[in-house]
Parts: C-alpha cells; structure tokens; sequence
C-alpha cells in the first residue's frame, strides 16, 4: 500500500463502475478488508480498485513470464496434431 493511501480520508462515496473490470464488487470490498486487517488502512473504492488491479497486473506478467520460460524448456510443439487424429 501506498503512504499517500494511509494518510488521505477515506471516502465511501465513490461510485465506480465494475462492469468488464478484471475484479468483481465483491472481490474489491474483501480486498479492502485484507488491505484495513493486515495494513490498518481504509481505502477508498477508487484506491482500492487502482491497488487491486495493480497486483492482478503484476501477478498476470509474472504468470506470463513464468509460462514462456517452460514452454521454451519444455519444447512443445503445438502446431502438430497426435497421430492418432491423423489414422481416422
């Protein structure tokens, strides 16, 4: 979390709109629980969707990052159909 996150007030009177966003309503109001719980901070809906979306971000790179450095070790070649399909 931020420092300006900690010191600025928390207001509850933002209205976003969550629709095609990569997080629900839901999984924004738990974020900011885990975010007052472990942090001691109140966040903002706006604040909170920023820093949610954020780690999702971070968390998609790496996850991408991770899956091109097995696939180039693993060697797999996915334009070739099982010979199996290729005997019906």
């Amino acid at each position: 979390m931020t420092e300006t996150s900690a010191k600025e007030p928390a207001k509850d009177t933002d209205e976003l709109i969550l629709t095609n966003s990569l997080i629900t309503r839901e999984e924004l109001d738990e974020f900011k629980v885990i975010a007052l719980k472990e942090y001691g901070i109140k966040l903002t809906d706006s604040q909170a969707f920023e820093q949610a979306t954020a780690l999702l971000n971070l968390f998609d790179a790496l996850v991408k990052k991770r899956l091109e450095s097995t696939r180039g070790r693993v060697n797999i070649n996915t334009n070739r159909l099982p010979d199996v399909a290729t005997k019906l």
